[in-house]
């Protein structure tokens, strides 16, 4: 039989393409060794792991951001706790650009209203500013205006507005 001169040359280029891969294949040894005598992973590892036949994990990594936090609120539960039992409020939690995240509800001794309710019966004629300022020192997070709204549809404080300026003052009932 006999063959065609581009049916050899394929042959002779198959040939010298199946060298070139058994060098490429003792070079990647080498190397694999050199990594193995270093103590470094090869990177061709990878791929062998991940086609051997375990599922690959979806979702965020293990030991990652939201597993770290969970830990760290179960840690405070207790200060959380041993701060209600002294009806001592505790301080606002610092949240900075680099941190912003999912902010937490604040638990204190005294309920918002009650907070308020006490500092306008403490204070006669106190302005809005004032209620606003009290409640940031306590270290509740916002502004005090939904109580005091509340508190005046109740009919337990009296609002009265300050003529030319912005802002009322308020008085307990």
């Amino acid at each position: 039989m006999a063959k065609s001169a581009a049916a050899t040359e394929l042959l002779k280029l198959v040939k010298t393409l199946k060298n070139e891969r058994a060098d490429h294949v003792k070079a990647i040894e080498a190397i694999d060794r050199t990594f193995q005598e270093l103590g470094i992973g090869s990177d061709a590892s990878a791929p062998a792991l991940a086609s051997s036949g375990a599922p690959k994990r979806r979702g965020r990594p293990v030991g990652s951001k939201s597993q770290k936090a969970a830990k760290v609120k179960i840690a405070k539960a207790p200060k959380a706790a041993k701060a209600a039992k002294t009806a001592k409020a505790p301080k606002a939690a610092k949240t900075s650009k680099k941190t912003a995240g999912k902010r937490s509800r604040g638990s204190f001794g005294v309920s918002g209203d009650a907070s308020v309710l006490g500092f306008v019966k403490g204070n006669a004629k106190c302005t809005t500013a004032q209620v606003n300022a009290h409640w940031t020192k306590e270290g509740r997070a916002g502004k005090a205006d939904n109580a005091l709204g509340k508190l005046v549809r109740e009919g337990k404080i009296t609002r009265k507005n300050v003529k030319g300026q912005r802002g009322s003052t308020y008085s307990a009932k």
